[in-house]
């Protein structure tokens, strides 16, 4: 056996079981445009969610809309309330959010780290919110999340539309049973991605320009 086919003999015996290991996305959901994918999770008891869409809209309308804190209760799934916590820049911020959650489970909260970016070759854009623990004080008769990782990939189309990928890692805490947040791990994305596409077209986003983003 030649040195050529001892290393791809090689490869296929250490990539093979990484690629078993390795869970794909399964198709849950595909409505107006909105095609949502889940897949179990490696770090959680709950599915990893994805959600792709193409829509009209610039990057700078959906910019000012995710930073538009206080508005997430008209369009973010079972958002009771959020508001700013602490502002680091035009791009970047801490904020506070309360989750309604279906009954019988409690209500949830969290603390979250929002920074946007972007790569000024490509101006694709770059959504990064993550829980973090500790930032706020527990309140009495709410459950911590205790993991939410949120990664937005933004990529501008021709003719002022986007291209949205989204991916969710999520553990909404304790008391809550699985079968019931993973029912909502389909209605919820689908739910506040068709209401943040009616979002966009509200004059305040719509017609938004933000010095740091470039269409």
């Amino acid at each position: 056996m030649n040195q050529h086919r001892i290393l791809l003999l090689l490869l296929y015996l250490f990539s093979a079981p990484h690629a078993d290991a390795q869970q794909t996305w399964e198709l849950k959901k595909d409505q107006d445009g909105i095609r949502v994918y889940s897949r179990t999770g490696d770090s959680s008891r709950f599915d990893d969610v994805k959600v792709e869409m193409t829509l009209p809209g610039k990057l700078s309308a959906l910019t000012a809309l995710i930073l538009d804190i206080g508005n997430y209760p008209n369009w973010s799934f079972n958002s009771a309330k959020a508001y700013v916590l602490k502002r680091i820049s035009p791009s970047e911020l801490y904020f506070y959010s309360l989750i309604r959650s279906p009954w019988p489970a409690s209500d949830r909260d969290l603390a979250v780290h929002l920074h946007v970016s972007q790569d000024t070759g490509t101006r694709t854009l770059y959504i990064h919110a993550d829980e973090i623990a500790g930032y706020v004080p527990a309140k009495q008769g709410v459950v911590r999340v205790p993991l939410s990782v949120e990664r937005w990939v933004v990529t501008p189309l021709p003719g002022d539309r986007i291209k949205i990928s989204y991916e969710l890692r999520l553990d909404p805490g304790a008391l809550a049973p699985v079968w019931l947040i993973n029912l909502f791990s389909t209605k919820g994305p689908y739910e506040t991605f068709r209401h943040l596409r009616e979002q966009l077209k509200q004059p305040e986003y719509h017609d938004a320009i933000l010095p740091f983003i470039r269409n």
